[in-house]
């Protein structure tokens, strides 16, 4: 273990810093706006990954690359000869902090009135991909300057899930000979284990009226009283089950589209957004079946009820060897135990664990002002989870 702790005295601070910076001025966000699922391939992710991520690939001699689809990289280490296979994921698409001052930044400062008294850098995605994506480029820079040996095989994704869904998982699990015996999710969990979250289930429900203008609100069937009529059926499912880890069940119409929009109009289209909270054991197809029963007749409007993007409930347990070999990480390098937590979110996890694949989500936060304020990360604390990481690598594979 000392050998594995002088190694990291060599992690390049300098370089995870300057890197964090520039990635932080690389824009990578979803739009504000109704459509909220972001493509693999949209174009800014495909700048992203194949002329940022991959020259800097090339230029920290991370050379061994597996293309995977959905415009995905992975970088694998380790001379593979144990069965020791771990699998370490970081994000491309930012989701959050739309309504920064200024996003692109990537400036150092102490932020006011929060409870870092220490340099942070700011920048949309500072939490959520980009301090993570740095601090594993750092951890892989290490590993090929200082020539340290894994027996086993470490698999470093790069994943364009934006859709809300575990198909960039599925498609970079397809591009390995065998499944990881664990995982980790980089992504902001102020620096606790995240050990399960509930799945979530979007369903569309589509109302169709007749447009007409609001002087004449007869002459027409205004959607804007469909959605009304809709979301009153909705009441009568009231789903309370709830895990004693994880919370309970929910469904919330979170969003509501309405067509056309014009001077006066009322108008004949509208897409109730439904988020339906998912604990194990939860059918999403049910689910749906149950929504479009209790709606059932709505005439003279067309109804039509249809199956969204899912994904899936994640649970590990505590004495996993992923949770174990990250508490003494923290133990070594920080000088306490990482606490562990269960997210109130929905996230990719599940994906894995539905594959009976361990996975875990860790990683420095920051920020403030809610989901849509400002974004940074304590420069301290990216710099401890890099060396947390390359602590966990290390000792899981030898």
């Amino acid at each position: 273990m000392s050998n594995r702790l002088d190694e990291l005295q060599y992690l390049d601070e300098k370089y995870l810093i300057d890197t964090l910076s520039r990635l932080l001025k690389i824009p990578t966000h979803v739009p504000l706006g109704p459509n909220t699922l972001m493509e693999a391939d949209d174009p800014v992710l495909v700048h992203y990954v194949q002329e940022v991520i991959r020259p800097e690939l090339m230029r920290i001699g991370a050379y061994e690359v597996i293309e995977a689809p959905l415009n995905q990289l992975i970088v694998r280490m380790g001379r593979g000869e144990t069965d020791q296979k771990l699998l370490v994921m970081v994000y491309t698409p930012t989701q959050h902090a739309n309504l920064m001052d200024d996003p692109f930044s990537g400036k150092i400062a102490i932020p006011q009135g929060t409870r870092y008294n220490e340099p942070c850098i700011f920048g949309q995605g500072a939490s959520q991909n980009k301090a993570h994506m740095a601090a594993m480029l750092t951890v892989l820079k290490l590993m090929v300057d200082r020539k340290i040996d894994l027996s086993g095989t470490l698999f470093f994704a790069v994943n364009n899930e934006g859709r809300s869904s575990h198909h960039c998982t599925d498609a970079i699990l397809s591009a390995l000979d065998t499944n990881p015996k664990a995982a980790v999710l980089a992504i902001g969990t102020d620096m606790k284990i995240s050990l399960g979250n509930r799945g979530r289930v979007d369903v569309y429900i589509h109302v169709k009226g007749k447009p007409t203008h609001s002087s004449d609100p007869d002459s027409g069937l205004s959607a804007i009283d469909g959605a009304f009529r809709v979301m009153k059926r909705l009441e009568k499912l009231d789903p309370k089950e709830e895990h004693p880890l994880l919370g309970r069940q929910r469904l919330l119409v979170y969003q509501i589209v309405y067509e056309p929009i014009a001077p006066h109009t009322l108008p004949g289209k509208a897409k109730l957004t439904l988020d339906r909270r998912l604990l194990p054991g939860d059918d999403p197809d049910r689910i749906v079946t149950d929504i479009r029963e209790v709606i059932g007749d709505l005439s003279p409007y067309k109804i039509e009820v249809e199956k969204g993007v899912t994904m899936l409930p994640a649970l590990v347990d505590e004495n996993e060897a992923i949770v174990q070999v990250l508490k003494e990480a923290s133990r070594q390098i920080r000088g306490k135990p990482c606490a562990t937590e269960y997210a109130r979110g929905t996230f990719d996890a599940g994906g894995l664990t539905s594959k009976k694949i361990p996975a875990v989500m860790f990683g420095a936060s920051g920020g403030r002002g809610g989901i849509l304020g400002e974004d940074f990360v304590c420069l301290r604390e990216v710099i401890e989870e890099a060396r947390m990481l390359g602590f966990a690598i290390m000792n899981m594979l030898g």
